[in-house]
């Protein structure tokens, strides 16, 4: 569970560093990336704090809920 809570949180702190990155300060090498990335930032977000989510939750519950 801890490998799908830093998978959550890794894609959802990179995806809102993208949605703030300005197109033109960002190399022509990887700009089809960030363009690409920015059109799936929506369910990429979604996905990403699902995962976190689901991680804590399952985190809690095989611990029983205590920290």
């Amino acid at each position: 569970m801890i490998e799908l809570i830093v998978f959550g949180a890794t894609l959802t702190l990179a995806l809102l560093v993208f949605r703030s990155a300005e197109l033109h300060s960002v190399p022509a090498c990887v700009r089809a990336r960030v363009l690409w990335l920015s059109a799936h930032a929506p369910a990429l977000l979604m996905l990403g704090a699902a995962a976190l989510i689901i991680g804590i939750v399952g985190l809690a519950h095989t611990t029983g809920g205590s920290p």
